[in-house]
């Protein structure tokens, strides 16, 4: 496949998970479902127009180039703007892509979810389309109005209903209605087995079981059905039920610093709630890890690497391919990537080589995956433990990913690119952060991460010219560098030294595969 089509085969899975999300929010008639169709179903065609034998032209490939990734990844662009809280510049997204009230209702309602998770209640309710029951109760629970919620009819039809459901037994319980609330969970469960037993609603049914568990003081019932983690479930409200529960069974300290840590994690427009229930308890709330900073780090790295790829593009496009022995090599290759069982090339064994592979990449794919997963989890490990030890652990992540490749591969001929050794060094100190932790928070972090890991691990021995050892040694130079960072003091300086190391052996190497790329010029 060229890169156009492995970029339009990317854009139509996107595309086609969005619009599995579309169908659940719209009918399949209107504007978001049937756009986000349309490009998934085009991108396909397109993309597999160079491996069956049919032709789609050369103007229906160009549209598609656009069409097929403007409403595939467009939806998440938004998505993604309004968790950093950009709302208007969400809207307007929103608002270019889909050009009807009706089209613009199901994207508006993913935002005003988002606003809802961050407790940004008044965004929430001026984004929410219409009269939306799902969605008024979560923001009747966020602002606390138990009797407008308790009051509130809610149909169980849908998957999605028992949201609000739960919220509304939710509400029961903080108005003392335990019998009411009990009976509501029963109904629940009752319509939960007899229906499609989606996941929301499996969720919704846990969640309330252990509310109702917690009020009743019954803290292994509690543990019983939150002991898995349940995704889509905020940590804070798993961690409040869990000191609820401590609270009503007489172990007060253990509320508190239950209460601490939801406090510490939500977000911060709902951290007043649980620093009224520490001071209910006589405690003080903490010093909350505060989110309010801009991982700009993070941000500045990826537009690096962005740049490096068109840096790239732009020498490859102006320098031949270079044909030093018995193959043709691009510019860009023979300048900065890591090379491994190929002599007489220039610099073939350079130690820059070991960091500066890490800003070239093989296609469009290549980068932008990269890219994504980088401001995903980079961000998290940033406001978690601050941008020097972001950028010390994509260094070691990315020197380690070249190092165990060299000890794999023992002298077979190899060309290493990319910055995935990097970016999942990122992925491997934060994972040991989160390893090391006892919070709720983090063991379902955990859990994430190496799910995740373990599905890259199978991608890498899946799809050929990935580089397992290369992904395999970022995991275990990140992990090396953040249980080495915990054993060490915890004095900025430390942090500000490793920094500065790791940017000065970056900025010369980049220096280094510069230099020997104007010489092949």
């Amino acid at each position: 496949m060229t890169q156009d089509a492995l970029f339009l085969l990317a854009a139509a899975v996107v595309a086609g998970y969005m619009a599995r999300l579309a169908l659940k929010l719209a009918p399949a008639t209107s504007e978001f479902p049937l756009k986000t169709l349309v490009a998934s179903l085009l991108s396909a065609i397109v993309a597999f127009a160079g491996v069956f034998p049919y032709d789609v032209g050369e103007s229906l490939r160009q549209v598609t180039l656009v069409v097929g990734p403007l409403y595939a990844f467009g939806p998440l662009v938004a998505i993604a703007l309004a968790r950093l809280r950009m709302y208007r510049l969400a809207r307007l997204l929103v608002s270019l892509l889909y050009w009807t009230a009706e089209g613009r209702e199901a994207p508006n309602r993913l935002l005003a979810q988002v606003a809802l998770q961050r407790g940004d209640v008044d965004r929430a309710l001026e984004l929410i389309p219409g009269e939306d029951t799902l969605m008024v109760a979560q923001a009747l629970s966020l602002r606390e109005e138990w009797e407008s919620l308790a009051s509130l009819s809610v149909p169980l039809e849908g998957d999605n209903a028992y949201l609000a459901e739960a919220a509304r037994i939710e509400a029961l319980l903080k108005l003392d209605r335990l019998e009411e609330a009990e009976s509501a969970a029963e109904r629940m469960r009752s319509s939960w087995e007899a229906g499609a037993q989606g996941p929301i609603g499996y969720r919704s049914l846990r969640l309330s079981e252990a509310r109702i568990a917690a009020e009743r003081g019954d803290l292994s019932t509690v543990k019983e059905l939150l002991g898995q983690s349940l995704p889509g479930v905020p940590a804070h409200q798993l961690l409040a039920v869990f000191a609820h529960g401590a609270y009503r069974s007489g172990r007060i300290e253990d509320a508190g610093k239950l209460y601490s840590q939801a406090y510490a994690v939500a977000p911060e427009a709902l951290r007043d709630r649980y620093a009224r229930r520490l001071r209910d308890l006589g405690m003080e709330a903490p010093v909350a890890v505060t989110n309010r900073q801009t991982p700009y780090v993070t941000f500045a790295l990826g537009a690096v690497l962005a740049l490096a790829y068109l840096g790239q593009l732009w020498l490859d496009a102006n320098i031949n391919p270079i044909v030093p022995t018995f193959r043709a090599f691009d510019a860009s290759t023979l300048a900065a990537a890591f090379l491994l069982g190929l002599p007489g090339l220039p610099a073939e064994d350079a130690w820059w080589r070991y960091l500066s592979y890490m800003f070239v990449h093989g296609n469009l794919i290549h980068i932008g995956f990269n890219v994504w997963v980088l401001l995903d989890i980079g961000r998290v490990y940033e406001l978690r433990r601050g941008w020097e030890n972001l950028l010390s652990s994509f260094v070691v992540g990315g020197a380690m990913g070249a190092l165990i490749t060299t000890i794999a591969h023992d002298g077979s001929p190899l060309v290493l690119v990319g910055a995935s050794g990097g970016v999942l060094g990122v992925a491997g100190a934060l994972l040991a952060d989160t390893l090391t932790s006892r919070t709720v928070a983090d063991r379902a972090l955990s859990g994430s991460l190496l799910r995740w890991m373990a599905l890259i691990v199978v991608l890498s021995v899946a799809i050929p010219n990935v580089s397992l050892w290369g992904h395999v040694g970022g995991v275990v130079g990140g992990m090396l560098w953040g249980f080495m960072r915990q054993g060490l003091p915890g004095a900025r300086a430390i942090d500000s030294l490793a920094a500065a190391t790791g940017l000065a052996l970056l900025l010369v190497a980049l220096y280094q595969a510069i230099l020997l790329a104007g010489r092949l010029a």
